[in-house]
């Protein structure tokens, strides 16, 4: 059974590990650490046998929008719905604060990512170029959390 819980410092290891074999640009650890205090109960964690699996970190911006800063799983356990789960997770968090909205930054060339976050509602409103580096595009996904006009 997969339980999510909030990250503390004891987790930092771990979530530090599956950050750098996910991404080509992680956080360093110091920015991870940091995010325990800036989340403000937005960082949880996904652990199957005592194991952290996967983490997310959110952030509320302007008292209504929900970022999901970073959202990762462990190699060895991606397809098998702890993304989903992870995310669901987060927006019940971001709607407790409010938030209407959710919307991440993705890499363009991350076909897996961007089918999760479609499957999870997520739409593409438009491309921030560059992001990522020279060449490297971002996706931004925005999902309604309350199925009303966020205009």
């Amino acid at each position: 059974m997969i339980l999510i819980s909030d990250a503390s410092e004891n987790d930092l290891d771990e979530i530090y590990r599956i950050e750098v074999n996910s991404f080509e640009k992680p956080y360093p650890y110091s920015l991870l650490r940091a995010y325990l205090v800036l989340a403000d109960g937005l960082y949880l964690t996904a652990k199957y046998d005592g194991k952290i699996i996967g983490y997310v970190i959110g952030i509320i911006q302007n008292g209504y929008r929900g970022h999901i800063v970073s959202i990762a799983v462990d190699k060895a356990y991606r397809k098998r719905g702890i993304g989903s789960i992870l995310l669901k997770s987060i927006e019940e968090k971001f709607k407790m604060k409010n938030a209407k909205y959710s919307y991440l930054e993705v890499d363009l060339r991350n076909r897996e990512a961007i089918s999760l976050y479609w499957k999870n509602g997520y739409i593409s409103t438009y491309l921030r170029k560059n992001y990522y580096g020279r060449g490297k595009h971002a996706l931004i996904m925005v999902k309604n959390l309350y199925n009303i006009n966020i205009d």
